[in-house]
């Protein structure tokens, strides 16, 4: 499906949604309070699949260009793409982020934002607008439409949430010394995770761990690796600053595996570990009580 047939049907829409967060703000005028009822309308007739209500929302005059560089003119043409593009995305879902609206003039306002388009299957297509109307006959009308495109975001960018965790890590529990080393991997879409345990100055364990962003299934994930021959996979979930990490894995023996890790940043050089729900072939195991990890300075 090309974009364009999503973007003909995000446009007119978010150049008439702005949300009544917005209009409460100070100084509100009757025009923004028009634009907010013609929100609901448009809403209703595109739940209708009316492409002739839809483009009536545009003056008869009105440009739309579409991310992809069309150039739409006058209301017929952008009926005739509204038409198309409701058969395309029939049961999709429309998710407008309105960011901004300004009244230009008494007659002229202006909005900018972003829409996405959530397709029956779950797909998604975004893009930014900026929708102008003027005020004919009594009514407001979308006299220009621009749309630009928003690249997804990279695996890269999915985890930053994590980059605070780069560097090496400290715990020393007694006799028992934990070191971890987080480093982005070559080319800059994984973190890379290096565990050492100590006794008494000699290394007993090590475990290895990847961390990257699961575009298909819409979460961070992670595969860690010891020397024992054991080996897990978890999937994160972010709450503020705690990340909770649920994993499933296998001992060299062949037992199963599972348990709930926690995460929380307490500042950029603390953050505390615990694991609890923990089991072995599906029998209740103790948990771990909270660990705290400071970073090692200097490194």
């Amino acid at each position: 499906m090309k974009p364009s047939l999503f973007h003909a049907l995000l446009g007119p829409l978010t150049a008439l949604c702005i949300p009544s967060l917005v209009l409460a703000q100070e100084n509100t005028t009757p025009e923004m309070a028009a634009i907010q009822a013609l929100d609901r309308q448009y809403e209703s007739a595109f739940a209708k699949g009316d492409a002739a209500a839809l483009a009536n929302f545009f003056a008869t005059d009105a440009e739309q260009t579409t991310e992809d560089g069309t150039v739409l003119s006058g209301r017929k043409e952008i009926e005739e793409s509204l038409r198309t593009g409701l058969k395309a995305a029939k049961g999709a879902r429309l998710s407008i982020a309105m960011e901004s609206v300004r009244l230009l003039a008494p007659e002229v306002l202006l909005e900018k934002g972003t829409s996405s388009l959530i397709a029956a299957d779950g797909s998604s297509s975004t893009s930014r607008y900026s929708a102008l109307y003027v005020r004919k006959e009594g009514a407001w009308k979308i006299t220009q439409l621009i749309e630009t495109s928003i690249p997804p975001a990279t695996p890269r960018e999915h985890l930053e949430e994590l980059a605070w965790l780069v560097g090496d890590w400290l715990d020393t529990d007694r006799e028992t010394t934990i070191e971890s080393s987080f480093q982005w991997a070559r080319g800059g879409n994984f973190l890379t995770r290096n565990l050492t345990v100590k006794r008494e100055g000699k290394t007993t364990h090590e475990g290895w761990q990847v961390i990257g962003w699961d575009d298909a299934q819409g979460h961070i994930r992670s595969w860690t690796f010891d020397t024992a021959g054991g080996f897990s996979e978890g999937t994160w979930t972010r709450e503020g600053d705690r990340w909770l990490v649920i994993e499933a894995g296998t001992v060299p023996d062949g037992d199963r595996t599972t348990s709930q890790q926690t995460i929380t940043k307490l500042s950029p050089e603390r953050f505390t570990w615990e694991s609890n729900n923990r089991t072995l072939n599906g029998d209740p195991q103790p948990g771990i009580g909270r660990i705290e990890i400071t970073r090692v300075k200097g490194r």
